[in-house]
């Protein structure tokens, strides 16, 4: 027997999930002078820590009577050795070895490689971030409008029965594409970070459904905090006793400052004008300024900005009467300085 003509491609590592199944991906070679050994009803054996016959815990021609249950799903005549474990237990943890056995002298255990089944309790699953396709280590700090894709990947050891992801507390707007591969299923999450979802704790869930019918959840979270690149305006002017009410509101993070402009100057109160702020929420601000009718047409321009950019909004003033110009005048700070 020339034992360079028998090979054997098995996965170096193989994460089980305890109380669940495994799949071990497997395919062998033998030497030419044994292929027509290799029949359809040819026996695939699996030998654990040891290649000694002693050491056989899974025979496929007596499968009610194995120490570790399963299957082997591939076709044997076909080199195709793959296999199903199924109850996988804490005990099932080992060194794996193949054993291939056809008629006449074909019989072969491959010692090298073999595989290494490690079983435990379900990993929870990873999150990582690309933000408008650039992978980031973090939520933190995502600029509002930005396009943003959250991977959440759990262990799949078993693609009969994988796992299902779930997530809660996702933006509104959202698309959810899910991928599977070979022992890693992952489910991804795209949307468009806004200020209104500043804060948000994102979770992602995997439950593994055992072979027990029993259910087996983890779970990982992130915490989404958006930076805006230029505040959110939504203002308006009312005619009041005394005079005229203009409110103007601002929303980003971290927080805007609010500055009232009147013709150009910048105003606080006074005797003929009363100025007051309220905060809404942890990411706005409001800020109500009071004005005595005038007689001529100044400009009030309400100007909300952080450290990342402004914006301002612009009313002309006709007396006791009021026009809001429909233009909202934007200026990011790196752009005009």
């Amino acid at each position: 027997v020339v034992w360079m003509d028998f090979s054997i491609t098995l996965p170096e590592t193989a994460e089980a999930v305890s109380g669940h199944c495994v799949l071990i991906p497997c395919q062998f070679k033998i030497g030419s002078d044994y292929t027509h050994l290799l029949k359809n009803t040819s026996v695939g054996k699996w030998l654990k820590n040891g290649t000694e016959l002693k050491n056989i815990v899974f025979d496929s021609s007596t499968p009610d009577n194995n120490q570790i249950k399963g299957k082997i799903t591939g076709d044997l005549s076909e080199k195709n050795c793959t296999t199903i474990f199924t109850s996988i237990s804490p005990e099932s943890s080992g060194k794996y070895y193949f054993r291939i056995e056809g008629e006449g002298k074909l019989k072969w255990s491959y010692k090298e490689p073999h595989v290494s089944i490690s079983v435990s309790s379900p990993p929870k699953p990873t999150l990582s971030l690309n933000v408008d396709q650039k992978e980031v280590k973090n939520l933190e700090n995502v600029m509002e409008g930005s396009s943003v894709n959250l991977i959440c990947s759990a262990l799949d050891p078993c693609s009969s029965n994988p796992p299902n992801l779930t997530w809660t507390n996702v933006p509104s707007i959202i698309s959810v594409q899910e991928i599977q591969n070979t022992t890693f299923i992952s489910s991804h999450l795209s949307f468009t970070a806004s200020h209104l979802h500043d804060g948000d704790q994102i979770t992602c869930t995997a439950s593994y459904q055992l072979e027990d019918k029993s259910i087996k959840s983890v779970s990982s979270s992130r915490l989404l905090l958006v930076l805006s690149p230029q505040a959110s305006l939504s203002s308006h002017c009312n005619s009041s006793d005394g005079g005229i009410l203009c409110v103007c509101e601002v929303y980003g993070f971290p927080v805007p400052k609010l500055e009232w402009r009147l013709s150009g100057r910048s105003v606080s109160s006074s005797v003929n004008r009363s100025i007051r702020e309220e905060h809404i929420g942890s990411t706005g601000l409001r800020s109500l300024i009071t004005i005595v009718p005038l007689t001529d047409m100044p400009t009030l321009q309400c100007i909300g900005s952080n450290n990342l950019g402004s914006t301002n909004q612009q009313f002309v003033l006709f007396g006791a009467a009021v026009g809001a110009s429909a233009v909202m005048l934007l200026c990011i700070i790196y752009v005009c300085g």
